[in-house]
């Protein structure tokens, strides 16, 4: 079975898949190693480590696409990934399916932000209409291939135009046929019941630290979400991480005393998988 094909008949099953988000293909196989059913590729987490900069639009298709492919060969298990606005109108979002689907990944999320985008955390979003991004639903469900490769229709109207407007974008992307529905920033238990219970598909969450309310796993799965990502974490750990080490390098001049913190260097080849090449 794929891992296309074994998300896609996953989701038809009872329970929650956690697909914690990572940049990068070593991230990816920690993540795998760890257990987890899937992997999610972060669009804010490529930014910061492919070109430095924080998540306004800055990447192009061509870049994630490459990156999502690279995540995806270095595991067996499905990848879920960014693919922000769809980079452009309705021929753009054609493309952006088939570049995706041809790279390998299992699934995808479109969102409602005017090109270019930023991250739904930040400050000053603006939408395009619900119209419009509905027909980059149909477009991307008549584009794709595979049935299995999923598509998630995300919104980011809660926090700029309020939960009523959030609810009926996600039910609006459900009609125009999206395999999920994602609606970025839901601020409470509250608002979640409301998005379950009006919107007639499997929902996805975000699980963004310091916006969302602290809900674990299990409580999210006790809700009724079918998905639960947590796109930056892992970024923003190795942030910390590379932060942290690069001071006390610098303080220090030397690693010594870092190595507990540190794979050694058989480890490291047993984690990439050194055995499985010639």
């Amino acid at each position: 079975m794929s891992p296309r094909h074994s998300l896609a008949d996953r989701l038809r099953q009872p329970g929650l898949v956690v697909a914690p988000g990572c940049h990068d293909a070593i991230g990816a196989r920690a993540i795998e190693q760890a257990g987890f059913e899937a992997v999610y590729m972060t669009g804010n987490g490529l930014s910061a480590s492919l070109i430095g900069a924080p998540d306004i639009g800055l990447l192009t298709m061509t870049e994630m696409v490459a990156r999502g492919r690279a995540l995806a060969a270095a595991i067996k298990v499905p990848l879920i990934a960014d693919a922000d606005t769809g980079y452009g109108n309705l021929n753009n979002v054609a493309r952006t399916v088939a570049e995706y689907e041809a790279a390998g990944v299992a699934a995808i999320h479109l969102e409602d932000q005017v090109t270019p985008k930023r991250c739904g955390a930040m400050k000053g979003l603006a939408l395009v209409t619900p119209e419009e991004h509905a027909e980059k639903i149909r477009i991307a469900v008549a584009t794709r291939c595979d049935p299995d490769f999923l598509i998630i229709g995300r919104s980011d109207a809660r926090l700029p135009l309020g939960l009523d407007e959030a609810i009926a974008r996600g039910k609006a992307y459900a009609q125009a046929g999206a395999d999920l529905v994602l609606l970025e920033m839901l601020q409470s238990e509250e608002e979640m019941k409301r998005a379950l219970g009006e919107i007639e598909a499997p929902l996805m969450f975000n699980y963004v630290e310091g916006r969302v309310p602290p809900l674990t796993a299990e409580e999210f799965e006790r809700l009724g979400f079918k998905v639960l990502s947590y796109p930056v974490a892992s970024t923003l750990a190795y942030a910390h991480m590379m932060a942290a080490f690069a001071r006390e390098l610098k303080r220090s001049g030397t690693t010594r005393g870092l190595e507990a913190s540190m794979l050694d260097l058989p480890s490291y080849e047993a984690f990439l998988g050194r055995d499985n090449y010639a």
